[in-house]
């Protein structure tokens, strides 16, 4: 190594370190950090991991350098509670994914194997199952119930109604590749029995073409988003500026019903994975969250006048949730402490307990 170069990268580190200590949302000091710790055995970088993702606490992408870090070292045990710690409350398809190939690779010689990887795949589908990149995740729980062994006719029929089932649920589900799980799920039906094969399809053929339509729009709408872009406070740049007006179109072409469906309560779960997927990168905009638990409180109203009163209680304990989580994330702004307490007068107004 030339003298000039001796000494680069451990100056570089200090420069970067220091740069956080003063500036703790540095994601391009971060990124130093981030690349000397994956050289490093994890039992050394396992605290700039922690700082981390203590820093960036929404970011799939930190949370996934960390995690495929200690599964290279096999600290599996570790690997699970950070997934505990994350999986939830950061609906990033990646991360997900990863959490899928967890489950597959390390409990395949369990006994219970089977049961884990149903629940496994039923609970991403359940949080996931709306991203347009979820395609994958479908496919691969098909093939997943198909590989299963079935002995006798009951069981037999059992998978080929388990299969059905998740086949039927995602050819109506707008996503990219739908037109491929459409293609697979008619040549499924075809081989089970061609005599009815027809009429299946037939039954979810419009539905499918629609969400097809729809999958369309989707694409195009949320093309440029950055879904690995990091939470930091508000810096009024171009390139953030660009984020959050394509996270905002993206928000209201899910509330413009492009299903054209009269299930309010589903177009209600698709406008808040929208949101939600924006907050963890959008979380110190204090008027997305403030929209996010309006839009809420907006659908547990038209809810519960339509009669649907657990769907409406659902939702205002849902509006109630997300304030709270904004606290967290926002104790400085008055702004949205302000509008906190108006929306805690409604909430009481219509038989809400305090939030408090």
């Amino acid at each position: 190594m030339p003298p000039e170069q001796v000494g680069y990268v451990p100056d570089k580190l200090k420069k970067a370190e220091k740069r956080i200590r003063t500036q703790s949302y540095d994601t391009e000091a971060w990124s130093v950090l981030i690349r000397d710790s994956q050289m490093k055995p994890i039992e050394n970088a396992r605290p700039v991991y922690e700082q981390l993702v203590e820093q960036f606490p929404t970011s799939g992408k930190y949370w996934r350098i960390y995690i495929e870090q200690e599964l290279k070292a096999k600290n599996f045990e570790r690997v699970e509670k950070l997934f505990q710690r994350c999986l939830v409350k950061v609906l990033n398809i990646d991360l997900w994914k990863l959490y899928l190939n967890y489950i597959k690779d390390t409990k395949g010689s369990l006994p219970s194997y089977r049961e884990k990887m149903a629940q496994a795949y039923d609970f991403a589908l359940d949080k996931m199952g709306m991203d347009i990149m979820s395609y994958q995740i479908w496919a691969d729980y098909v093939n997943f119930l198909k590989s299963v062994e079935a002995v006798g006719s009951y069981a037999e029929n059992q998978r080929i109604t388990a299969v059905r089932k998740v086949y039927q649920r995602g050819v109506v589900n707008p996503m990219i590749n739908i037109e491929i799980f459409w293609k697979e799920y008619c040549a499924y039906e075809n081989s089970i029995n061609p005599l009815i094969a027809k009429k299946m399809t037939e039954d979810r053929g419009r539905e499918y073409m629609n969400s097809r339509r729809v999958a369309k729009e989707y694409e195009a709408v949320t093309r440029g988003i950055n879904k690995n872009m990091p939470s930091i406070p508000p810096m009024n740049i171009p390139e953030e500026a660009t984020q959050v007006d394509l996270w905002k179109k993206y928000i209201s072409w899910e509330k413009s019903n492009p299903l054209k469906t009269e299930d309010h309560a589903l177009i209600t779960r698709r406008v808040m994975f929208a949101y939600e997927q924006c907050l963890l990168c959008l979380g110190h905009h204090p008027d997305i969250w403030y929209e996010a638990a309006s839009y809420l409180e907006h659908s547990s109203r038209i809810l519960t006048e339509k009669g649907d009163q657990n769907a409406g209680k659902m939702f205002a304990d849902e509006a109630a949730a997300i304030y709270e989580r904004s606290i967290t994330t926002l104790m400085k702004s008055v702004r949205l402490f302000l509008e906190l307490m108006i929306m805690k007068q409604l909430f009481i107004m219509y038989g809400k307990k305090d939030l408090s």
